[in-house]
């Protein structure tokens, strides 16, 4: 673990989502890093398919040169969620920097629907932009299950690995984008494996 990871941990554990405690056969998919036209329109299809439903945490920045591809996510019944304007570590980023680049993303995706969700980049924020997300109105969110294999997408094989530390509550996080060709068909195994065991993929919001 990380010196920062280390020493925030304690501190943020209330207040960070990483599963749902529940009885309902659910869990809660998750996505980061689009909308790509490389990954998205699969992914889109995939969920149909399995007549599943994901939270998008979109970046600003490709939402803003992809409005096609935000419009098709929500239009379908998926959740968005905000993941900061660039792809860039937030605990690294002065927080005004931070507080704007959050703020110009939660506007331009609120035109898309409600917006309450928040996950950091490569990882954890620190407390002061854990403290900035809240006053924005926004929850943030990690994950229990998150798919390391092909750069944070998975691969083909990677459902039969990550099926089993899949339960009730949990909190799947998987990354999309050209250099993850590989996620749909790890979406694609994880539903088909998940519904043998009863369990579908839904929103957060729908988990929560």
């Amino acid at each position: 673990m990380l010196p920062l990871v280390s020493a925030i941990a304690p501190v943020l554990q209330g207040r960070v989502l990483f599963v749902v405690p529940t009885r309902a056969p659910r869990f809660a998919l998750t996505f980061d890093d689009g909308p790509d036209p490389a990954t998205t329109p699969a992914l889109l299809d995939v969920l149909a398919r399995h007549a599943a439903h994901a939270t998008f945490f979109l970046i600003g920045e490709r939402a803003a040169a992809h409005p096609d591809l935000v419009a098709r996510i929500a239009a379908a019944g998926h959740e968005i969620g905000n993941h900061s304007w660039r792809d860039r570590p937030t605990w690294r980023l002065p927080l005004d920097e931070f507080r704007g680049d959050l703020r110009r993303t939660q506007q331009l995706l609120a035109g898309f629907g409600p917006v309450r969700w928040f996950r950091p980049g490569s990882g954890w924020p620190t407390p002061g932009h854990l403290a900035i997300a809240e006053a924005e109105g926004l929850r943030c969110v990690l994950g229990s299950a998150v798919a390391v294999a092909g750069s944070g997408a998975g691969t083909p094989t990677s459902a039969a690995w990550l099926d089993p530390v899949v339960r009730r509550g949990s909190v799947v996080v998987l990354h999309e984008g050209p250099q993850r060709l590989g996620v749909a068909d790890t979406v694609d195994g994880l539903l088909a494996r998940t519904a043998r065991r009863g369990l579908s993929g839904v929103t957060l919001s729908d988990l929560v």
